[in-house]
């Protein structure tokens, strides 16, 4: 099998997943909120800030993880705001999945 088709391929199979279909619903719903969608704008973005910081080795301050934390527990009281997190949570732990695979086969070849 050639790997360009089977990557190809991977991305029909990753639109036809269930996970890319209910993120897809879930941002449709999302762009009709504007109150749920500058939430999860705001959530993602703070997290995303605090994410950065652990990668560089950096420890978050207590206060930003705490204000992170609150974000989460108000964005999650509205349905619509939460049906799009959680989607999109689901849909970046299939990426994930697909990453490690792809991963280790560059490991392997690469001698790590």
């Amino acid at each position: 099998m050639n790997v360009y088709d089977a990557a190809n391929e991977l991305g029909r199979a990753m639109r036809e997943s269930q996970e890319y279909k209910r993120l897809s619903e879930a941002k449709k719903k999302l762009a009709a909120d504007a109150s749920a969608e500058s939430m999860v704008k705001d959530f993602m973005k703070q997290k995303q800030e605090l994410e950065i910081e652990q990668f560089s080795g950096k420890t978050p301050d207590k206060e930003k993880m705490e204000k992170v934390q609150k974000l989460y527990e108000v964005l999650s009281l509205n349905s619509v705001a939460n049906d799009y997190v959680q989607s999109y949570i689901r849909f970046q732990l299939m990426i994930n999945d697909i990453s490690k695979t792809i991963g280790d086969v560059v490991k392997e070849v690469a001698g790590e």
